[in-house]
């Protein structure tokens, strides 16, 4: 999470596992830096809430080691020994503690005996063998190349090899991981990178565990488990993830068994544009869910494109009460739907329930090209500027892309939910149509609109 709601998903973490269950608040700093705020300082990291259900919960924090030559250094302690060709560290064998078993009595070793130094006692660096005491334990590393003696030594060392060390162990501070970006990268603003996902899952879990990920969006966690051997459930309440999930797996080299949405063909032409080869290896899977979805006790938030109430308190309009090629969006919506159905401008997809009904909700209207327009000439309202827009498209597009823009980008990254782009809206049919429309609106008498479909009385 970011720092819009991260107390507030702390308490509420509390709430349902117990505060005794929290382990970790992890800084994960995100490596594309924001170094143009002014006014405050630049907000570069995310969080990460560590939770366990029990004191018995997994956690295996050497399966995300790091190697010790990340940075391309050699860490502290460490030189090169030229007799063994290998970086090697010496340690005491000696820890504190007084013992009065064979730990705690003189040793010997290379002929020389030594009495553990005071208030400690005797070590063999591995543990020793059954039955074996410190002496012998001594013998046997020396046989390995695993003890040294100085000439002007007063206790022996053992040696570690840096090439048999499992790394570094991390804290609460990530600051290796980058954001996702070329292939990987999938246009949504929220996208974390597969790596993240790989590292908490690996510390998390074992190979065969299940893991759960109630907000899937654009099937990161499922890749990451599904690459990392694991079982995994991917919920999310919008119709287009589980295609954005194949979608994905397909992209990793993985053929998800018993979904289908995009056409093989759509999936093939980013294949080739981008050079993948052809999935080797199938899962199986399927998708869950109910006839109906369930009923909502809540409002949903006002979408974000509606515009504030004018001053003379007029029904929500794209801006001007009278005609000049304006309409207010709801009957920019319908006339839209009926000439050309309910399918997004940018990337073809029809939005439909589980049981196949219609869900227009997740269609919006917004501009073809944006009235606030970061560069080029900036849109308008008028009717010839508006397109349906599904909600997910309309989060990429923004004020930054075009609706040309967004096809392409689309198209780039395997979210066309047709073959091609030619096979989506034709936007110089939308603006005939515009055209047609504002005609019809400013000569027609005002009142309501004229029925539309079939004529009621049956005559021509």
């Amino acid at each position: 999470c970011d720092d819009h709601a991260d107390s507030y998903l702390r308490l509420l973490m509390d709430a349902v596992f117990g505060a005794d269950n929290f382990r970790n608040e992890i800084v994960w700093r995100r490596t594309n830096s924001k170094n143009a705020v002014t006014r405050d300082f630049g907000r570069n990291h995310d969080t990460l809430l560590r939770y366990r259900k029990t004191r018995r919960a997994f956690f295996n924090r050497d399966a995300v080691r790091q190697p010790y030559d990340a940075s391309g250094g050699v860490p502290e302690g460490y030189r090169w020994d030229a007799g063994l060709q290998r970086y090697i560290a010496l340690a005491p064998v000696h820890a504190p503690g007084t013992r009065h078993g064979d730990s705690g009595q003189p040793a010997t070793f290379r002929g020389v005996t030594y009495v553990p130094p005071v208030n400690r006692h005797w070590v063999v660096p591995g543990g020793r063998m059954a039955g074996e005491t410190t002496a012998q334990g001594w013998e046997r590393l020396d046989n390995e190349s695993r003890m040294y003696l100085a000439e002007n030594g007063r206790y022996p060392m053992s040696v570690r090899f840096l090439d048999e060390m499992m790394g570094v162990a991390l804290d609460d501070v990530w600051v290796d991981v980058s954001i996702p970006s070329g292939v990987e990268d999938t246009g949504y603003a929220t996208q974390k990178p597969l790596e993240l996902y790989e590292r908490i899952i690996a510390a998390s879990s074992n190979p065969g565990d299940v893991v759960l990920d109630v907000f899937a969006g654009c099937a990161t966690t499922a890749v990451a488990a599904e690459r990392l051997g694991r079982q995994w459930l991917a919920c999310d309440m919008a119709y287009r993830a589980w295609t954005m999930l194949k979608r994905r797996f397909y992209l990793n080299g993985i053929m998800l068994a018993g979904m289908t949405d995009a056409t093989k063909e759509a999936l093939a032409s980013v294949r080739k544009g981008r050079g993948f080869q052809e999935p080797q290896q199938w899962t199986t899977s399927r998708t869950i869910g109910p006839r109906e979805l369930p009923a909502r006790d809540d409002t949903d938030p006002a979408p974000h494109h509606r515009l504030p109430p004018t001053r003379r308190g007029a029904a929500q309009s794209t801006q001007s009460a009278t005609w000049s090629g304006r309409i207010p969006k709801n009957e920019a919506k319908r006339l839209l739907m009926e000439r050309f159905g309910p399918v997004c401008w940018g990337c073809g997809y029809e939005p439909r329930r589980p049981n196949g009904s219609l869900d227009e909700t997740l269609l919006e209207v917004d501009h073809i090209r944006a009235r606030r327009a970061a560069e080029g000439t900036p849109g308008n309202d008028e009717l010839y500027n508006l397109a349906l827009l599904h909600r997910t498209c309309n989060g990429i597009k923004r004020n930054r892309l075009t609706l040309e823009e967004l096809r392409s980008h689309n198209a780039l990254n395997g979210l066309l939910y047709v073959n091609s782009v030619s096979d989506l809206v034709d936007l110089y049919e939308a603006t005939e149509f515009a055209a047609e429309q504002i005609l019809r609106l400013t000569t027609e008498p005002a009142g309501p609109p004229p029925p539309t479909g079939p004529n009621p009385s049956g005559t021509a």
